[in-house]
């Protein structure tokens, strides 16, 4: 059920899609939704904390896949294009529920804050492991950040496949500079 609500979400919003629709599609009955999940903004809720589980354990999966640190960072941005490359990639599902949300149902809104900081997070630590220091370190992971929606942006927008690895080539530029500078003022 949470599967085949998730397709619909990504592809048509969630605003559009009715519980009906999900019903219908899951071929479940209607009267299943509400007595799981009470409503649809508590259907959504669950679609998207499990998303942020199962993105966060994909992310992990593909970093921990590498040894080198810039490696494990790099794999941050593959891991992006691959999706971007996914037959159903619709763009970012937390994006889309902060716009449709925001100011209407908090909870959906703070699940959407929390993927987007745990990201950054997790970019600000595998920056640190590659010798940014941790003053630097938070400033760093915004850009990357920003590097990496404007990719799924440009690759839902444009169809720009290649826009992870566009974000990855100035990224690796910022890291450059940035453990250059580090190196420079320890001398």
């Amino acid at each position: 059920m949470l599967t085949t609500a998730g397709s619909l979400f990504a592809r048509s919003g969630f605003h559009q899609v009715s519980v009906d629709d999900i019903a219908d599609n899951a071929k479940i009955a209607k009267t299943a939704i509400y007595y799981h999940f009470g409503n649809k903004e508590g259907l959504v809720a669950e679609f998207l904390e499990e998303h942020v589980e199962n993105l966060e354990a994909s992310l992990i999966e593909a970093v921990s896949a590498r040894s080198a640190p810039r490696e494990r960072l790099r794999a941050v941005f593959d891991w992006h294009a691959t999706w971007f490359r996914q037959p159903d990639f619709a763009g970012c599902v937390f994006s889309r529920a902060m716009e449709e949300y925001k100011g209407k149902q908090d909870a959906i809104a703070e699940i959407s804050r929390l993927q987007k900081r745990s990201l950054r997070h997790a970019v600000r630590a595998l920056l640190e492991a590659n010798g940014v220091p941790s003053a630097r370190s938070d400033d760093l992971a915004h850009h990357m950040i920003y590097l990496l929606d404007g990719a799924v942006v440009s690759a839902n927008v444009l169809d720009e496949k290649d826009a992870a690895d566009r974000a990855w080539s100035a990224a690796e530029r910022l890291l450059d500079s940035e453990v250059e500078r580090s190196l420079t003022r320890k001398k």
